[in-house]
C-alpha cells in the first residue's frame, strides 16, 4: 500500500504518486515546482520532474501545469539532478532524469510483449538483451536506442559474465552466436570493465570448470547462461 502525505494546512484533495508515495493536492491542475514542493523533494530548482504515463516520459518544469484528472493513471517520478538524459524506445523519444535507470524500472514502463525482447543494438558488438536486475546507463557513450525484437534465435546464446569487479553487460546479456570463443567472450568483458591481471582465472557454468579455448556450442552451453570469471580461491581484479 504506498503511503499518503498529507501537507499541514491543507484540506485532503486529488492525490497522485510521486516516487511512489500518494502525495496530497488540494487542487486538481498543480505545477511543477508543487509536485516538487509538496512531495518533499526541495529545492524544486535542483530536481528534475518526470512524468510517466501511457508508456510516454515527459520533462516538466518548475512553472509547468499538470492536470491530474487528466494525467490519470500516471505516475511522477523526482530526481535530485542538473540535467536531464533522452534516449529511444521503439524510435519514441524518452527522457529520464538521471543518468542510469534500473531495467526492472524500465520493464514496468514498458513491458516487452510476449515473445519479445528489449535490445540495445550496436554497431559491430552483439545485441545486448534488457533482464532484471540489470542496469542501464544514459552517460557519455551510454545508452542511446532501445528496440523491441523476436526472442527467436536458436543458433545464440544469452551471456552474461560475472566476476569480482562487476557483471558484463550491466543492462543483462549478451546474444552470441553458439559458435563465438569463449576466450572472445572473456575479453569483452575484461574490456569494459577494465580488468587486468587475469591470467590463471577460471571459468565455472553452475558450479562446472568450462574450458574458455572451447566454443559456447562445444561447451554445451545454450539458452542463457551465467559464466562465473576469477580466481580459484575467489581472488579478483581491476
Amino acid at each position: 500500500m504506498n503511503e499518503v502525505v498529507e501537507m499541514e494546512g491543507r484540506t485532503r484533495g486529488v492525490s497522485y504518486p510521486v516516487n511512489g508515495i500518494d502525495v496530497e493536492f488540494s487542487d486538481t491542475v498543480i505545477t511543477g515546482r508543487e509536485a516538487l514542493t509538496r512531495s518533499r523533494n526541495v529545492p524544486a530548482s535542483e530536481h528534475q520532474l518526470i512524468l510517466v504515463r501511457d508508456r510516454r516520459t515527459h520533462l516538466i518544469g518548475t512553472d509547468d501545469d499538470i492536470d491530474l484528472k487528466k494525467e490519470k493513471g500516471g505516475i511522477l517520478r523526482a530526481f535530485l539532478s542538473d540535467r536531464n538524459f533522452g534516449f529511444t524506445v521503439d524510435e519514441v523519444g524518452q527522457v529520464w532524469g538521471t543518468d542510469d535507470m534500473e531495467v526492472d524500472e524500465f520493464l514496468s514502463i514498458w513491458p516487452p510483449r510476449n515473445g519479445h525482447h528489449w535490445v540495445l543494438e550496436r554497431e559491430e558488438e552483439p545485441d545486448t538483451v534488457l533482464r532484471p536486475g540489470g542496469l542501464l546507463s544514459f552517460g557519455e557513450n551510454g545508452v542511446e536506442d532501445i528496440v523491441s525484437r523476436e526472442d527467436v534465435h536458436p543458433d545464440k546464446v544469452l551471456v552474461t559474465v560475472v566476476t569480482t569487479a562487476g557483471t558484463f553487460p550491466a543492462e543483462g546479456a549478451k546474444r552470441y552466436p553458439a559458435s563465438t570463443p569463449i576466450t572472445q567472450v572473456l575479453a569483452d568483458a575484461a574490456r569494459k570493465l577494465h580488468l587486468t591481471g587475469t591470467e590463471g582465472w577460471i571459468v565455472t557454468v553452475a558450479g562446472r570448470d568450462v574450458s574458455p579455448t572451447q566454443t559456447l556450442a562445444e561447451a554445451g552451453l545454450v539458452g542463457q547462461v551465467a559464466l562465473e570469471w576469477g580466481a580459484r580461491e575467489g581472488g579478483g581484479g581491476a
